[in-house]
């Protein structure tokens, strides 16, 4: 991910600041949830989400760069990235891939994943513009803006799928 262009004087927005707090916050509580995991927790398997614990943490971390990518494409008026233009059919096939390869990966793997890019991904949500934060792409279900995109896909994506590995946890 890159930084706001140096070309032109521009200065992080509060918003922008904002939403990297919200964001780090969303990760902080996925990585306090991972280091109260057992082994056996780890590896349970998450009826929700048709997969382990573990993967879902680890598609969680993964997903900070895909989504983080999405938004700078939006940011930065640049085009969206294969993944913005997966349909749920090929999502599905890429979410099964993901899967397979980190089955075997632990929860150290998964704290290190999630600090690393959720650091990427806060960096680089601190220096956006506001005018960034403010672009819009058409979508099939209507215009949204790279805030938007933080906030339901950088946020919601961590914590819904949070939601699904403390559910079954919980069990």
């Amino acid at each position: 991910m890159r930084r706001a262009k140096a070309d032109s004087i521009t200065t992080s927005s509060e918003r922008a600041i904002e939403l990297a707090r919200r964001f780090t916050a969303a990760n902080g509580d996925v990585i306090a949830f991972v280091q109260g995991l057992t082994d056996d927790a780890w590896g349970a398997h998450c009826v929700r989400e048709g997969r382990s614990v573990g993967q879902v943490i680890e598609h969680i971390a993964a997903g900070h760069l895909v989504i983080g990518g999405i938004v700078e494409a939006m940011a930065f008026g640049s085009p969206l990235p294969v993944a913005a233009r997966r349909t749920q059919a090929t999502g599905a096939r890429y979410n099964a891939r993901q899967a397979a390869r980190f089955a075997h990966r632990s929860r150290k793997d998964g704290l290190r994943s999630l600090r690393r890019n959720g650091g990427i991904v806060r960096r680089f949500l601190t220096s956006l513009t506001d005018e960034q934060l403010d672009r819009t792409i058409d979508t099939s279900d209507g215009p949204i803006t790279a805030r938007d995109e933080i906030e339901d896909g950088l946020v919601g994506h961590a914590l819904r799928h949070l939601e699904a590995v403390q559910e079954t946890v919980a069990r």
